[in-house]
Order: structure tokens, then sequence, then C-alpha cells
């Protein structure tokens, strides 16, 4: 009897000892994720995360590919660049530029600027576009790669400045089409963003926006465990403040509180994440040598628990205000 107690004495003790330990190590690895890699892509470095990922991430996948979006997926489509094109030309399409009038455009967060010598190429030569980024990496590498583009160089600008300090740069009613692309659930303000959006654009214009926002299902940050912890290293590795982690109704009472309306939308989801990951997980798995399983671990995985809707909104002045 003293043995059994005994033993049953040595097990509580071990299994004590085990669920300390595993306390402790949880607390040291979210010490780590918070000191190190949580502080790490939330510090202001110039997009310094975006130029790593380009490098490190997107060109293994598809070479010399400058277009930083998920890209618009249809069921034959066979590489990220063709796919990041097409959702340009949706961008296009719903901003109404293909119809050949003159227009003033700003882009805003342009990145690289690949998408804005695409749209140049088939706008009308009287058209003018003002891209403009954050990050003046990369918008010195926008400016060498449009010198080489003789026949549109005088058409396109980039600058360098702030989402948030745009009524700084430029006077009220400037453009009439202003773009966002994959770009405002950075901003620290958006709410922000969308007026100043509204000052600057003129009463006939088009504000044309591709966003991020949560899914129905994640309204408190997820729904499970895995959701939670999916979206926590997700909104760090996209630069996704917390206060843009918001669903769609909250995202359309933020663009109607700035002064704009809503007059087109498209959720466009099931053609942007799962496409995206399949392909670049099996791109990158076979480019980096490594086991075929952890393609389908990976992708699975991300396929599961991926948290965020895609869309797309045409919007307008509220001119009834």
């Amino acid at each position: 009897m003293k043995f059994i107690i005994l033993s049953l004495s040595c097990i509580l003790i071990i299994f004590v000892i085990l669920v300390i330990l595993v306390i402790l190590i949880l607390q040291l690895l979210k010490n780590y994720y918070y000191n190190v890699i949580h502080k790490y892509f939330r510090c202001d470095k110039n997009n310094i995360v975006y130029d790593y990922y380009l490098k490190n991430f997107i060109q293994v996948v598809s070479k010399k590919n400058y277009f930083m979006n998920y890209g618009l997926w249809e069921e034959n489509e066979t590489t990220l660049h063709k796919s990041n094109k097409k959702l340009c030309n949706f961008i296009y399409e719903k901003g109404q530029l293909n119809n050949y009038d003159k227009f003033n455009i700003l882009d805003v967060g342009c990145g690289y600027g690949a998408q804005d010598v695409m749209w140049c190429k088939n706008l009308s030569v009287l058209s003018q576009i003002t891209a403009i980024d954050i990050s003046k990496k990369q918008i010195k590498y926008a400016n060498k790669k449009l010198k080489k583009q003789p026949k549109i160089k005088n058409r396109i600008k980039y600058i360098h400045g702030d989402a948030h300090n745009l009524l700084d740069i430029f006077e009220n009613n400037s453009f009439n089409r202003i773009i966002s692309l994959e770009s405002a659930f950075h901003y620290n303000n958006r709410q922000q963003f969308f007026t100043n959006v509204n000052n600057l654009l003129t009463d006939d214009g088009i504000f044309i926006i591709s966003d991020i926002v949560l899914q129905n299902n994640n309204k408190d940050c997820g729904n499970s465990i895995f959701k939670n912890v999916f979206i926590k290293i997700a909104s760090d590795f996209l630069c996704i403040p917390e206060q843009n982690l918001i669903t769609l109704d909250k995202w359309k009472t933020n663009i109607e509180n700035s002064g704009l309306c809503i007059t087109e939308l498209y959720n466009i989801t099931d053609k942007t994440f799962n496409s995206y990951y399949n392909y670049f997980f099996k791109n990158y798995i076979k480019k980096k040598n490594l086991p075929t399983i952890f393609y389908s671990i990976l992708y699975n995985m991300f396929k599961m628990i991926q948290p965020f809707d895609y869309i797309v909104a045409v919007c307008k002045k509220n001119l009834k205000n």
C-alpha cells in the first residue's frame, strides 16, 4: 500500500513538474514572440518586411515579379504573375479607366509601381498617374524602372509620402480617380485615409479600393485558438494594426463616415487567398527542394484557418450630405 501511495506521489510530482515546464516554455515563446518577432514586424523600417518578403518569398516562386498583391485567380490560372495582372485589370475596369477619358489618377500605396506602368500603357495619352508610397526604397526602384519606359515616363510621377498626410501634399479635389490596391489595411488610421480620399476626390470622381477585412465569424478575432494564433501572426507579418482587424460591416461604416458612399462591392475571397497559398507553397517547397509533405501540411493549414475576406469596392462622394 505504501508503495502504491509512493508511486502515485511520484507520478503527481512528475506531472506537476511537466506542467510547470510546459507553462515556462510557453511563456518563453510568448516573450520571444513579443520582444523579437512582434517588435521586428511592428517597427517602422520603410516597409523592410515587404522588401524582404518580395526577395525571399515572392520572387522565389515568381521571378522578377514586382506586383505586390494576392492576385485574381480564375479556374485555369497557372502563374502568380498572371493573376497579379488580372487583379490590376479588374481594378482598372471597375475604376472605369477603360473609358479613354482624361484622368488625373492617384495611386496610394503603390509599392514598386508595376501596376502603374501597366495601367498607363492603356490610358489616354492625356492622363497622368501620381503614385505615392511610404517606402523610399520602393519609390527609388519605381523611378529607376520608369526611366526605361520612354513612352510613358512623363505621365507617371512616383513620390515618397504617407497616406495619412495626403492633404499636406495635394490640394482638395485634385483627382478624378484614386486607387488603393491592397494597402489600406496597413494604415494606423484607415478612417483618416478614407477622409483624405473624400477631400482629394472631385465631385464626379471614383475611389477604387481592394482591402482585407475579418470574416464575419471572426468578429472577436477568431473562434478557435488556431485562428487566434493565425490572426496574430498574420496581422504582424502583414503589418495590420489591431484596429484594422474589423469585419466588412464596420469597414463599410468607416467608408460612409468619411463622406464616401459605396456604389459597387465585390467579395472575391474565393479567387484570392486559397489559390495564392496553393500556388505559393507548392512552388516554394519545390524550389527549395523540401519534402512535398510540407506543401500539404502548410496549404491545408492555411486553407482551414484563413480568417480574412478580400473585398473590392467602388466608391463616390456622397453629395447628398
